[in-house]
């Protein structure tokens, strides 16, 4: 039965041969009138974000920025580094 938010239940037994656990991705896919669900291995492709060096050239000098910050405060604090 699909719920008023659309969510189905899988059964208990149909989980543990599976190996379905929270958090598991399962793939949709549509053939013809059946609905297949399949466990996806790794991540589906449309989860990551394609960057270019702009972008991901500015993360990493605002990360060094912070890293070099803390580190100067923690040995202005005395505490070793390092």
């Amino acid at each position: 039965m699909v719920s008023s938010k659309g969510q189905v239940v899988i059964p208990k037994r149909v989980r543990e041969e599976l190996g379905l656990t929270p958090g598991t991705v399962l793939r949709v896919r549509v053939e013809g009138r059946r609905v297949i669900l399949e466990p996806v291995e790794e991540p589906p492709e449309e989860v990551f974000v394609r960057a270019g060096s702009s972008v991901t050239e500015r993360i990493l000098r605002e990360a060094k920025s912070f890293g070099d910050k803390a580190q100067r405060l923690l040995e202005d604090l005395g505490v070793p580094v390092g």
